[in-house]
């Protein structure tokens, strides 16, 4: 099957008129254009920032470990390994965190590219793109 790339031409959403009065369909296209790219629950917060994985600082504090072959014991008993490998959960939050920002970015975008610069004024200092929406 065939990739199929949506462009900036294809997905062109009609400004929000300043008095709102095609508020209907500006919403409807701004959705779907959303959704065309796979981001529309960004829009209504179906989609939200990951969460961080404990950190190893505290799973070490928590866990109390005793000493192995090769590694030392800190004062406060948690075991340090003298090569530390990258936590997989950190990795894959980050990769996922990482992912969600540029999703975030591209309807932020697409919302402020839309809305007249009055309204832009009023909404550019909220967090999310659902805050914004």
């Amino acid at each position: 099957m065939a990739s199929i790339k949506l462009t900036d031409d294809v997905i062109r959403v009609p400004k929000l008129d300043v008095s709102g009065t095609n508020w209907v369909l500006y919403k409807e296209r701004l959705t779907w254009a959303a959704d065309a790219k796979g981001l529309a629950g960004h829009l209504d917060g179906a989609v939200q920032e990951p969460n961080a994985p404990p950190s190893p600082a505290t799973l070490a504090s928590v866990t109390q470990t005793a000493p192995a072959t090769g590694a030392t014991t800190a004062a406060a008993g948690a075991t340090i390994t003298p090569a530390m490998t990258p936590d997989p959960a950190q990795v894959a939050y980050e990769a996922e965190l990482a992912t969600w920002k540029k999703g975030e970015a591209i309807v932020k975008q697409l919302i402020a590219s839309t809305i007249p610069d009055s309204l832009f004024m009023k909404v550019r200092s909220k967090g999310t793109a659902r805050d914004i929406w």
